[in-house]
């Protein structure tokens, strides 16, 4: 098929290894009480991290108690790592509480990262842009002690309406740092080759890259020919374009000044899959004073999730948030939560969703035959002002306290996991984004500045706005990193890392950053618990392709390898 169509683009992109830098360094404080080992950890994932120990250290589940109430930063590398077992050992042999925190060093020499890929994207397509041929293989990198190469292809398998469709990863193993989850891995970086090969076909092809895009937008899911849940991103492309001022662009590359600055502009498609793991379980318990807690195994890492879990358990129960009390980051509590995958708020919405209508069954059978809402299911009762209604007859209504204070009870506790994430096998499930960019080059320096940048979002209901921004621009400002400096350098002759520092490792700061402009669709997903997709690793995605075509307009250098660094430009 690609031999055969008319118009063809073909490239090799590169992205190099990156590695984990967040704010907060690793850090772990450990002591054993007993044959009980207590944890005090930034962690990501606290009930994995006391199983995992348990089973190091030859104790039951309940012997190895992990806490985790903040954690300054995490994007995947905030799990359990060798630091904490030699901690734990320590402890035990000092018989002392033992604190070990890693030095930034120490954080590039223990913690993975992303692992380097070299990605070829073919295309395709007749003299309309439709697409006939796509083709997306290459290489990464994997350690024999740690088998998480970089899944390059993942955004290829649903983004575009193609003929034939041709992907495949091969795997190099090395004796270097293991490779470890980092923001959105695989599209973070897959998106860069696959958004700039459509960037390079629509200048082929002398369309505009946003109609380019749009007339490939595929009915079901090209791949697994599942439907899809929801899909609005021809309606975040509109919208963003109009916003940013797309219509004013010049096609023609290297023709737009100011100065000795060079002008351009680029877009990029953004997309991250919904996932939802089983194993959410939430405790509610609802007291007589009106005052709700839930209790669940979840984690904040600045993401809002306490903040936006109790305002969904507020709304489920009619309650002021004030009255709602979110318990979390603790490994006796219920659930096996993860915060990864873009996935805990829909796995902790779905277990707030099951408690609730535990909650409402056994205070139906407290409010027995005296109460207005005697004789009603269910799945006929909602919730307002403090206690339950008839959801089609508010004005049959019963509060919280009375029906307790009948019924002799001080509060009442339940305990529910929610179904397991069926929807995956019934439907395509994706957040999307169209990402817009202007960057300024110096025709002399070749220095490269971000002077504008717009995502337009399509990840569902927006349960909080202000959080979701944040997570919107956190994503999109760690995609300039990816752009224009991240990369760990090596000594090739050991394997040892040159560069361990944020002296060498450069990563954005606050001169490097434009306003980030971030809309939304806000149309709710029917198929997820909440109506809502991930927002946390959207925005890392289509950003480096969205800066590299943005490039290319302003200068008529394509740079297919990553960093795009100044001696590339001049």
């Amino acid at each position: 098929a690609l031999a055969e169509a008319p118009v063809k683009v073909d490239a090799v992109y590169t992205t190099p290894r990156h590695n984990h830098n967040p704010i907060e360094l690793h850090a772990v404080t450990l002591a054993w009480q007993g044959d009980t080992l207590r944890v005090h950890d930034a962690q990501q994932m606290v009930a994995h991290a006391a199983w995992t120990l348990s089973q190091v250290f030859d104790l039951a589940e309940d012997q190895v108690v992990v806490t985790s109430p903040f954690v300054g930063g995490g994007f995947g590398s905030k799990t359990l790592w060798q630091h904490h077992i030699i901690a734990a050992a320590a402890a035990k042999l000092a018989q002392r509480p033992v604190r070990l925190v890693l030095s930034r060093e120490g954080v590039y020499r223990v913690i993975g990262g992303r692992s380097p890929t070299r990605q070829r994207v073919a295309l395709g397509a007749k003299t309309d842009g439709t697409l006939t041929a796509l083709i997306h293989t290459g290489v990464t990198a994997k350690t024999p002690h740690n088998a998480m190469p970089e899944p390059f292809i993942l955004p290829s398998r649903s983004a575009y309406a193609s003929g034939t469709i041709l992907l495949d990863v091969q795997q190099v193993e090395l004796d270097m740092l293991g490779n470890t989850f980092m923001r959105a891995p695989g599209e973070a970086v897959g998106t860069f080759a696959l958004e700039c090969a459509i960037d390079e076909l629509a200048h082929e092809l002398q369309i505009d890259p946003v109609e380019l895009r749009l007339r490939n937008e595929p009915e079901t899911d090209p791949t697994s020919g599942l439907p899809f849940s929801a899909r609005h991103i021809a309606e975040a492309w509109r919208a963003g374009a109009e916003r940013f001022g797309w219509s004013r662009r010049s096609p023609q590359p290297g023709v737009t000044r100011d100065g000795e600055w060079l002008v351009g502009v680029g877009c990029a498609t953004a997309t991250y899959p919904y996932y939802r793991m089983p194993g959410g379980a939430a405790r509610l318990t609802l007291r007589r004073d009106g005052h709700a807690t839930v209790d669940i195994a979840a984690h904040e890492m600045g993401m809002g999730t306490a903040t936006v879990q109790t305002q969904v358990t507020a709304q489920r129960l009619g309650l002021a948030m004030e009255q709602v009390t979110f318990n979390y980051g603790d490994s006796t509590l219920p659930g096996v939560v993860m915060a990864g995958g873009s996935q805990q708020t829909a796995a902790i919405g779905a277990s707030v969703i099951a408690v609730y209508n535990a909650l409402v069954a056994e205070l139906l059978k407290l409010a027995g035959n005296d109460s207005p809402l005697a004789g009603l299911k269910p799945g006929e009762i909602g919730s307002r002002d403090g206690g339950l209604c008839k959801s089609d007859e508010p004005d049959r209504f019963e509060s919280y306290s009375s029906i307790l204070s009948r019924a002799g009870r001080d509060a009442l506790t339940v305990e529910a996991a929610p179904p397991n994430p069926l929807e995956l096998m019934h439907w395509s499930m994706h957040s999307h984004g169209a990402m817009f960019c202007e960057v300024r080059v110096n025709a002399v320096t070749g220095e490269t500045r971000v002077s504008r940048f717009l995502g337009s979002f399509d990840c569902g209901r927006i349960l909080n706005p202000k959080t979701a921004a944040s997570q919107f621009r956190g994503g999109i400002i760690m995609g300039l990193g990816l752009a224009l400096m991240e990369e760990t350098q090596f000594d090739e002759r050991n394997g040892r890392v040159m560069n361990p520092s944020l002296a060498e490792y450069h990563v954005p700061v606050h001169l490097d950053v434009p306003d980030i402009d971030v809309i939304w669709t806000d149309i709710p997903d029917p198929h997820t618990p909440m109506g809502a997709r991930g927002v946390g690793e959207i925005g890392i995605t289509g950003t480096g392709a969205a800066v590299a075509n943005a490039i290319f307009n302003a200068t008529g250098k394509r740079v297919r390898d990553l960093p795009i660094t100044l001696d590339k430009l001049i």
